[in-house]
C-alpha cells in the first residue's frame, strides 16, 4: 500500500475513533455510576486484592478486572475481611456502599480511571468493525461502518461505562471476524485468534456462551461448494475443536486454574437448566471448566428462569417479560437512519451471489441473540443485552456504499441521511443511555416506552447537583434510582414519601413510572413499591435533568 493510500485510511479511522474517544471522555465525566457500576469496579479492585472470585460471582470477572487494573496505583482503602458473604445476591452492592463510603473523598476520580480500559475497548471494537467492512466493501464500506460504529448512541452510552456490556460485544465480535477470516483465508493465526477471544469473551459475560452455537451453525460454510462438502467440514470440525481448547485454556487461565474439572453433580446448583443437564450420564464425567463459572452460570440461568426484576413496557409491569420487548426497544432506541438503511440492505441484500457466505457470517449472529433473548429469557430491563448485535449490523450496513445511489436514493437524500445519524447522536450528548428516536418522541418521551437502563440507570446525580447549584436550591426531597449516596456529591437531601410536601422534590423516572426497587443509601436500606411516587405525575416538573431525573416545585396549602 502506497503511504498516500495509507493516508487516506489512517487519517479518517483516527478522526472517527477520536470524535469517538472525546465523545465517552467528556461524557463520562459528567455521569455519576450506574447501578451496575457501582458494584463491578469495586469488586475488581477486591478480586485483585484477595485473588477471590466469589464476590459478584454471578458473572466471570474479565472486564471487571481489567476496569479495576488502573485503580492498583491508587490510594484506596477497602476491607478485605468485610466481603458480605451472607447478603446474598445483594453482596456485591453491600461490598460496594462500604467501598464508596471508605473513599468517598477520590469517588468520582476512582471511577472516571476506571471507566478508561472499556473505552479503549471500544475503540479496538471499532478498528476491527473498519477491517471486517473494508475486506468486504472496501474503504468506502469500511468507512461507512465505523461512521455507524463511532455515532451510534447505544454504543457510545456503554462505551464509557465499567460494565461487561462493551467488553462482551468487543470479544464476541472480533471472535466471529476471526472465525470468519480462518474459514475463509484457512489461517492458523486467524483459528487461534478465534479461540483467545472465544476465551476472553466467556470470560467477559454469559452471553459469550451464544458464540457456540453460533459457531455451529457457521461452520458448513467452510465448504466452498456441494460438490467438496464433506472433506472440507470435516477440516472445519477439527479446527472449531481446537478453537473451544484454546478458549477452555483462556477461560481457566481467567480463573486461576480454581476447582476446575468438578464433575457437574458435584456444583450446587439450583436453576431448571442445571437440573436437566444433572439428569444425564455425563454429569459424572470432570469437566474443564472453573466451578466458579458452571456456579455463576447456574445463578443466571435462574434469574432468566423467574426474571429477578419486574420489566416494564409502555407503562405495564411484567415478571415475565415480552418476547418482542428487544425488537421494540431496537425499534424505539436506534436513529431512524438506521431503520432505512437495514430496509435498503434487505431489498438489495441478494444482488451479489458471491457475497452470501460472507453475510451470513454477520447475520447469523445477530438471529441467534435476538431469538435467545427474546424467547428463552424473562429479563426485559435493557437495550444492553443484545449489544453485540450492534457491530455485526454495522459492517452488514457497509455494503450501502457499493450500490449505486441512482437506483436507491439521490446522493443529497443519501447526505442527508448520514447527517441525521450524526446529528441523532451529537443532539443527545451526554445523555447517549437515554437516547429515544423522534418515532418515540425523543428522550423526553422515552418513560412512555421503556424504564431501567434503556433510558435511568441511575446516571445523573452529579448533574442534579449543578442544578442544585445554579438554581440555589439548599435541599431537595429526593427519590433517586441508585445506589451512590447523594452526599458524596454534596447533594442535602431527604427522602420524600408518597404524599405531597412543600419544596424542591426530586425524583428518578424510574420511581416516577412505577418501577420498584431498593434504595440502599440510607439506613436501613428502603423498599420501593411498584406505583409509590405517581401521585407527582398529577404536577407539572419545572425541569428535567439528563432526561432522567424529573425536578418539581411544590406548594402545598
Amino acid at each position: 500500500m502506497s503511504d498516500t493510500c495509507k493516508y487516506k485510511t489512517v487519517l479518517p479511522v483516527c478522526i472517527l475513533l477520536g470524535i469517538m474517544s472525546i465523545s465517552c471522555v467528556l461524557s463520562m465525566r459528567l455521569k455519576s455510576p450506574t447501578v451496575d457500576e457501582f458494584a463491578h469496579l469495586p469488586a475488581g479492585y477486591y478480586y485483585w486484592k484477595t485473588g477471590d472470585f466469589s464476590l459478584y460471582g454471578k458473572n466471570p470477572p474479565l472486564i471487571r478486572l481489567l476496569c479495576a487494573l488502573p485503580l492498583l496505583s491508587m490510594d484506596i482503602s477497602i476491607d478485605t475481611n468485610a466481603s458480605e458473604a451472607g447478603a446474598g445476591d445483594w453482596r456485591p452492592w453491600v461490598f460496594g456502599t462500604h467501598f464508596m463510603r471508605k473513599n468517598a473523598a477520590a469517588y468520582s476520580r476512582i471511577f472516571f480511571v476506571g471507566r478508561i480500559p472499556v473505552v479503549i475497548l471500544a475503540l479496538i471494537l471499532g478498528i476491527y468493525v473498519f477491517r471486517w467492512a473494508r475486506g468486504l466493501y472496501g474503504l468506502r464500506g469500511g468507512l461507512l461502518s465505523l461512521l455507524l460504529y463511532s455515532f451510534s448512541p447505544n454504543i457510545l452510552a456503554h462505551s464509557r461505562l465499567a460494565t461487561t456490556d462493551m467488553g462482551c460485544t468487543c470479544f464476541m465480535f472480533i471472535a466471529v471476524y476471526y472465525y470468519w477470516r480462518s474459514i475463509r483465508n484457512n489461517g492458523r493465526w486467524a483459528w487461534i485468534g478465534a479461540g483467545i477471544c472465544l476465551g476472553l469473551a466467556l470470560l467477559s459475560k454469559f452471553t459469550a456462551l451464544l458464540l457456540l452455537p453460533i459457531f455451529l451453525l457457521l461452520l458448513p460454510l467452510s465448504s466452498r461448494s456441494k460438490s467438496k462438502f464433506w472433506k472440507p467440514l470435516k477440516v472445519g470440525t477439527l479446527r472449531l475443536l481446537e478453537i473451544i481448547v484454546v478458549a477452555v485454556f483462556i477461560l481457566n487461565l481467567g480463573y486461576g486454574f480454581q476447582e476446575s474439572f468438578k464433575t457437574l453433580r458435584s456444583i450446587p446448583h439450583e436453576s431448571q437448566f442445571f437440573s436437566k443437564l444433572n439428569r444425564f450420564p455425563f454429569n459424572a464425567v470432570p469437566l474443564p471448566i472453573p466451578a466458579a463459572y458452571l456456579s455463576g452460570f447456574d445463578r443466571q440461568k435462574l434469574d432468566s428462569e423467574r426474571g429477578v426484576f419486574l420489566n416494564y413496557l409502555r407503562g405495564r409491569l411484567s415478571t415475565t417479560g415480552w418476547w418482542y420487548y428487544f425488537i421494540y426497544a431496537f425499534v424505539v432506541k436506534t436513529p431512524i437512519p438506521l431503520h432505512i438503511g437495514i430496509i435498503i440492505c434487505i431489498l438489495y441484500a441478494f444482488g451479489k451471489r458471491d457475497r452470501e457466505r460472507d453475510r451470513l457470517f454477520l447475520l447469523i449472529p445477530v438471529l441467534v441473540i435476538i431469538v435467545v433473548f427474546s424467547f428463552l429469557n424473562n429479563i426485559n430491563v435493557g437495550l444492553r443485552y443484545i449489544l453485540p448485535v450492534f457491530p455485526f449490523l454495522f459492517v452488514w450496513l457497509g455494503r450501502l456504499a457499493q450500490l449505486r445511489l441512482r437506483q436507491v436514493l439521490p446522493r443529497w437524500a443519501t447526505g442527508v441521511l448520514l447527517v441525521a445519524y450524526v446529528t441523532s447522536s451529537v443532539s443527545i450528548f451526554p445523555d447517549y443511555l437515554a437516547y429515544f428516536n423522534v418515532l418515540a418522541g425523543g428522550p423526553d418521551r422515552g418513560c412512555h416506552h421503556l424504564l431501567d437502563s434503556n433510558l435511568d440507570w441511575g446516571q445523573d446525580l452529579k448533574r442534579l447537583k449543578g442544578y442544585m447549584e445554579k438554581n440555589k436550591i439548599k435541599e431537595v426531597g429526593l427519590a433517586y434510582f441508585g445506589h451512590v449516596d447523594p452526599a458524596i456529591y454534596g447533594i442535602p437531601y431527604h427522602l420524600i414519601g408518597q404524599h405531597a410536601e412543600s419544596g424542591y422534590v426530586a425524583v428518578s423516572a424510574n420511581y416516577l413510572y412505577g418501577l420498584p426497587y431498593v434504595i440502599t443509601y440510607t439506613t436501613p436500606p428502603m423498599s420501593i413499591r411498584p406505583g409509590i411516587y405517581t401521585w407527582l405525575r398529577s404536577f407539572r416538573p419545572k425541569a428535567n435533568i439528563g432526561h432522567t431525573i424529573y425536578i418539581y416545585e411544590l406548594v402545598t396549602l
